[in-house]
């Protein structure tokens, strides 16, 4: 196998590909290396790719008319980001920035489009993350008056999973659904060591527990707590 086909595998959009079918995808990428605070696509740009960070942190931020540029989502080893321009092909609606040094793979969109046809249950993938992403930012908006920590938008994110997908299991929420930290990450916006420090604070507490892609919460109102309830303090 080559390289690129095994870290495919550590990434959620392919890793349910076999080997036979990461192979042909691998070859397909186009390595890039960017130096910290390189600029990878600006804000606006033509979109015609979908990124792969392999090793290092990507920004995703946004520059308004009247204000400061503003970092709206952050990507690790194993993310992807691109997903939109990567369907639709119309310009980025925002940039991305190398934060340390970082090399990406890129799947340009016209090779992507062939590699669909060979292997579509990727598109089914695909559209499930982009649905995911887009449903929880748009929970988010509803109330959001201000920047949440990570923790916080976990805590939210987590407990709308649970009102709507948990099963009751004596004083314990299960979700049925497999998500793996590289998921909620990517739901998140933000990268997946923040997601898995976040997670742990919430696990030191006895609140919430992930093995592997299974995800239970022990403390349900502890929980929402943290999500909603602004006088709570900060866990640490």
């Amino acid at each position: 196998m080559s390289t690129n086909a095994a870290f495919l595998h550590n990434v959620p959009l392919f890793a349910h590909l076999s080997t036979s079918e990461l192979e042909p995808l691998s070859e397909r990428l186009v390595t890039r290396r960017f130096r910290a605070n390189e600029v990878i696509f600006d804000q606006g740009s033509p979109g015609n790719s979908l990124y792969i960070v392999k090793t290092g942190l990507i920004a995703i931020v946004v520059t308004p008319h009247d204000g400061p540029q503003q970092i709206i989502a952050r990507f690790g080893s194993g993310q992807t980001f691109g997903e939109f321009s990567l369907l639709d092909g119309l310009p980025r609606s925002a940039g991305a920035v190398a934060q340390e040094k970082s090399e990406v793979l890129i799947l340009p969109r016209a090779e992507f489009f062939l590699y669909l046809e060979r292997c579509p249950t990727v598109a089914i993938s695909l559209l499930v993350l982009i649905s995911r992403r887009l449903r929880f930012a748009l929970q988010r908006t509803e109330h959001e008056a201000k920047p949440q920590t990570v923790l916080v938008q976990l805590a939210e994110l987590l407990v709308q999973l649970a009102e709507r997908y948990g099963r009751a299991n004596n004083s314990q929420i299960q979700l049925p659904l497999r998500l793996t930290q590289g998921e909620l990450a990517g739901m998140l916006g933000c990268s997946r060591l923040e997601t898995e420090t976040a997670l742990n604070m919430l696990y030191q507490r006895r609140m919430v527990e992930i093995r592997g892609s299974q995800l239970t919460i022990f403390d349900f109102e502890a929980l929402r707590a943290v999500a909603y309830d602004t006088t709570v303090p900060e866990l640490r």
